[in-house]
């Protein structure tokens, strides 16, 4: 007949790879972190270090096309959706 099936052995602890958030996305420029809001790309936080605004987003890989397209003018977004978010972010700017 067959033999009786035998039970897989643990021969040690099992390792999983560490799953670590990519650090956030930080930018200064103002018109730029309107374009990623603009972009759907979740603003974390905003951050003051000696008298400057940093806007602080959350990273992907999506942030590379993003910002080849920003700065290569061929991104393209809802012309009032992105003037409201330069005031929104302004607002942003000027709170205490």
């Amino acid at each position: 007949m067959g033999h009786p099936e035998k039970e897989p052995q643990v021969t040690g602890e099992t390792r999983y790879p560490l799953q670590v958030a990519p650090t956030p996305y930080r930018t200064s420029d103002l018109y730029y972190g309107a374009f990623l809001r603009v972009a759907c790309v979740p603003l974390l936080e905003v951050q003051r270090e000696n008298g400057r605004i940093y806007f602080v987003f959350e990273n992907g890989p999506h942030i590379k096309d993003l910002k080849r397209e920003y700065f290569n003018r061929t991104a393209q977004v809802p012309a009032m959706s992105y003037a409201d978010e330069i005031r929104a972010m302004k607002a942003l700017c000027h709170e205490q």
